[in-house]
């Protein structure tokens, strides 16, 4: 069992993949830190948890990635990218927000920034294809991980969550799907609230 139920690694890495890994996450953590100074970023190397987060500590924002995510073998440095990238995008993505936390930037409007705004910072020239390729890393580890994550985002299915990235990075429109499962979230917190 790991914090939250997220999923943790079960096997790890020789130790020459572990450094190499190190050493790529700990570079895209100070792109990241560089190209988006109001955010800190964290690295939790030790964890064996299969995941990445958003967080604020009162007005501080955080992005944290744990080693099992950096260590996993369906994530390469695009898909690592990718994650951070959305991780930030939860926090300067913009509206629609979360109804559950109005702070943070609703899930699949931190895909499409991430797709259309962090990854042309960090990628330049190379962004749309690091990030279509990125994408399709993401969407299989959600089918490997998918039995033991709770419901990240009920309403958006890994299929609508690639649309997404991939609108965002060939700067389409967010697609039909994503505008469907926001309002039938809007709809459900509407009615919880009641």
């Amino acid at each position: 069992m790991s914090f939250l139920n997220w999923p943790v690694e079960e096997v790890l890495p020789s130790r020459r993949i572990q450094q190499q890994r190190r050493r790529v996450v700990l570079d895209l953590l100070d792109k990241f830190g560089r190209a988006f100074p109001e955010i800190t970023y964290e690295l939790l190397w030790e964890s064996a948890t299969i995941n990445a987060q958003a967080w604020r500590l009162g007005s501080a924002r955080y992005v944290r990635v744990y080693g099992g995510l950096v260590r996993h073998r369906a994530i390469t440095k695009y898909g690592l990218t990718l994650m951070l990238a959305h991780e930030t995008g939860h926090h300067l993505g913009g509206p629609p927000h979360d109804p559950a936390m109005p702070w943070m930037t609703w899930q699949g409007q931190a895909d499409y920034w991430a797709a259309s705004i962090a990854m042309p910072r960090i990628w330049g020239p190379r962004a749309c294809t690091a990030t279509l390729r990125a994408a399709r890393e993401i969407v299989e580890l959600h089918r490997m991980l998918v039995s033991r994550f709770e419901d990240d985002e009920p309403g958006l299915s890994p299929d609508c969550r690639y649309c997404i990235l991939r609108s965002g990075a060939l700067g389409q429109d967010m697609p039909s799907c994503a505008l469907e499962a926001f309002a039938l979230i809007s709809h459900d917190s509407r009615l919880s609230e009641e």
